[in-house]
């Protein structure tokens, strides 16, 4: 099946992205305090994302039977709004609440509102954040205060993150440092954590970390093997404990809802004086579980893409043996909106035609396409 994405047209609509996914699957348990237990595991997922990037919501719920015959049900939801971004500044108001049952012996919810202002430099930034709610299990409500700050790297297809936090609950008070990395290869996703709780007052001590490993069986479905140990939590109310899990995950699945038109002006790219209808076209071609994305550049003598399924990182097309202006790569891409640059003989990143055009997380533009 071909998509022609037409240039052309004075406005476009842009759509706001609803995914859901589902995962099941078998656990093993061990609560600090506990006996291990086997337990089969649910867990699905829903999230909104703004059309330009400026905002999400998220829900996840999870579901935890154990052999015993007892259960665990948790519940959260949290979302964000982003400012434009002023130079290298951004700024975030984030909320979240949720609620846990574990087994028949403690409860526990909270709600929290976080504000955070973000340093973007390319492929690095940091950012300060400050977190004030409530969160209640066992004798009560208590007030909750956190102050948070992290650093970010991008390289290629991986991603770093070093954080440090300081958390006030109640009487309780504890400082987390966490160390993240991401790596995403040809249909897997490599993600650990490793930290240590530091200065800690009734919020426990020692090192902690995580591991998962994501395996795409094709365009809606994947296999999630983790485990790990990860420190209590007053803040959320988690209790300490360690896990191995398997699970299938199903999804996402995408929901595209209508969102407000976007009118295009004259259609030329930041930087460029010539028109990107007439420079590039794109075309989309579903393959099975891949797409091949064709870029159409008379003229051209080399043609490079990036986008949010690059990670940003450029990537040389191949010319078309069969028509000198067309070039072309084929990609994993899942179903939704996402977001493409070109470029063409080392000139400026371009949105191409055919695609709506876009603010991007920098305030540059990008092109807009979605893979039905």
């Amino acid at each position: 099946m071909a998509l022609a994405c037409g240039a052309g047209g004075s406005s476009r609509t842009v759509y706001a992205q609803v995914t859901a996914s589902v995962e099941a699957g078998i656990s093993d348990v061990l609560y600090d305090g506990f006996l291990a237990s086997a337990a089969a595991s649910i867990s699905p997922t829903l999230r909104w994302e703004h059309p330009r990037g400026r905002g999400f919501l998220s829900a996840r719920g999870t579901y935890l039977r154990f052999e015993s015959g007892n259960q665990s049900l948790d519940g959260s939801a949290t979302g964000s709004w982003f400012t434009p971004l002023a130079r290298h500044w951004r700024g975030e108001i984030g909320v979240a609440a949720g609620a846990s049952d574990y087994a028949t012996f403690a409860s526990f919810n909270h709600g929290l509102a976080e504000a955070r202002l973000h340093l973007m430099d390319g492929d690095r930034g940091g950012w300060l954040g400050a977190t004030l709610g409530r969160s209640s299990f066992g004798s009560g409500p208590r007030p909750v205060t956190v102050v948070a700050m992290g650093v970010w790297l991008l390289r290629a297809d991986r991603t770093l993150f070093v954080s440090l936090d300081r958390s006030f609950v109640g009487e309780t008070a504890y400082t987390d440092l966490r160390s993240s990395a991401q790596w995403r290869g040809d249909g897997i996703v490599l993600e650990g954590i490793v930290g240590a709780r530091l200065w800690s007052r009734e919020g426990g001590r020692g090192v902690f970390g995580e591991g998962s490993a994501t395996l795409a069986l094709g365009r809606q479905a994947a296999v999630v093997v983790s485990a790990g140990r990860y420190p209590p939590d007053a803040v959320s109310g988690s209790i300490a404990g360690r896990y191995v899990t398997a699970a299938l995950r199903l999804g996402s699945i995408s929901v595209r809802r209508p969102a407000a038109p976007v009118f295009l002006a004259s259609p030329h790219a930041s930087g460029s004086k010539r028109s990107i209808t007439t420079d590039t076209r794109l075309e989309i071609q579903i393959q099975d579980d891949d797409v091949r994305l064709t870029l159409y550049a008379p003229g051209a003598t080399a043609v490079e893409i990036s986008g949010d399924f690059t990670d940003w990182r450029p990537v040389a097309l191949s010319r078309n043996p069969a028509n000198g202006d067309a070039w072309w790569a084929t990609f994993r891409i899942p179903r939704g909106m996402h977001r493409i640059n070109v470029r063409r003989d080392g000139g400026p990143w371009m949105a191409p035609g055919g695609t709506t055009r876009s603010v991007d997380d920098y305030d540059g533009e990008v092109g807009v396409f979605t893979v039905p």
